[in-house]
């Protein structure tokens, strides 16, 4: 391979990264946006049809399907239109075509007057390219205060 070869080559590999860095950001952040909108469609499709989800050790999805009734939840239905849920930021620690994000997700909730935080956690959203896009293939969150919540955090650096 000639330099240039090589240097058009490497040029375009960082080009390819820097791409799927700003997909796996805007995947993220459409999370909050889909869930906050009452859009489980959307949601379910932020999720490979296999992935997996644990929420806090206590709630379980399994599957795309399952993964829609973050958004239909009774505890989600409760707190909207008056939640928003913003996303990161996200240390993002590449492998190929596959990608594990560890960040925050803050939940504010308008009560009356006031507006408050519902819920703080830290996630892990490991995730893969299939069929050309980014998908969610685990997702692992833990609110604040847990035990196993540091632990979650320091696997991601």
């Amino acid at each position: 391979m000639t330099e240039t070869a090589q240097l058009l080559s490497q040029a375009l590999a960082r080009i390819q990264r820097l791409e799927d860095e700003a997909e796996v950001r805007n995947l993220l952040s459409t999370y909050g946006l889909a869930t906050d909108g009452g859009d489980a469609e959307a949601t379910g499709n932020i999720f490979a049809e296999d992935c997996y989800i644990d929420i806090d050790g206590a709630t379980f999805m399994d599957g795309r399907d399952q993964a829609r009734g973050i958004v239909t939840s009774p505890v989600h239905q409760e707190i909207m239109p008056n939640c928003a849920h913003i996303m990161g930021p996200f240390h993002i620690k590449w492998q190929g075509e596959t990608a594990i994000a560890t960040g925050y997700a803050t939940v504010y909730l308008r009560e009356a007057d006031a507006v408050r935080i519902w819920r703080q956690s830290f996630g892990r959203w490991e995730l893969v390219k299939r069929d050309g896009r980014w998908q969610v293939l685990r997702r692992t969150s833990r609110s604040t205060g847990r035990d196993d919540c540091q632990d979650l955090l320091l696997r991601g650096l």
